[in-house]
């Protein structure tokens, strides 16, 4: 495996981790507003 390639590899995984962390962001985030507008009463 060359530097480059490595390098590649490494972009591609970090970009499937972000998108991991924004799907399960959005699926936290409509549970977590009716208990922020509950406490906000």
């Amino acid at each position: 495996m060359t530097g480059w390639s490595f390098f590649f590899i490494l972009i591609g995984v970090s970009a499937l981790t972000a998108q991991l962390f924004r799907i399960v962001d959005a699926i936290e985030r409509p549970a977590r507003r009716p208990s922020h507008r509950a406490a906000a009463r």
